[in-house]
């Protein structure tokens, strides 16, 4: 019996997200009327409390801020893994965790440079992940 990787399960805060990805976008929250983005999707703006929220493209560059290599993991992935901390170019302490592939895990620092990507998993979900740039 093969085990299959549990999938994410996209919500009415988190759709936006999950649609962007299913067009090979990198969409995050973005406040309307003071620009600062969000991540993870929430109901109002952390900077200024507006709830008035979109989602907008983002460039997919960024910079790897910290980083897990997973050696031990259920059976449904293959390890090792690299689990990254990704730091988003759009504005600073924007971050989000993903894998790191396309690298030996031996060879991730802290700093490089990476670019989203994504990994189709099934005909509704395209998972977000980050390659050296």
């Amino acid at each position: 019996m093969t085990l299959k990787r549990p999938l994410p399960l996209p919500d009415d805060q988190t759709r936006g997200f999950w649609e962007g990805c299913g067009d090979r976008e990198l969409r995050l929250l973005c406040c309307e009327d003071c620009g600062t983005y969000i991540h993870q999707p929430a109901p109002m703006c952390h900077a200024c409390n507006s709830t008035r929220l979109d989602w907008k493209r983002v460039s997919g560059d960024g910079a790897l801020y910290t980083w897990v290599v997973v050696h031990q993991a259920p059976p449904a992935y293959e390890t090792p893994y690299v689990v990254g901390w990704i730091e988003l170019a759009e504005q600073p302490g924007l971050r989000i965790l993903s894998n790191v592939v396309g690298c030996p895990p031996a060879k991730v620092q802290a700093g490089m440079r990476l670019r989203v990507d994504f990994q189709v998993l099934n005909d509704e979900i395209n998972l977000p992940v980050f390659r050296p740039a």
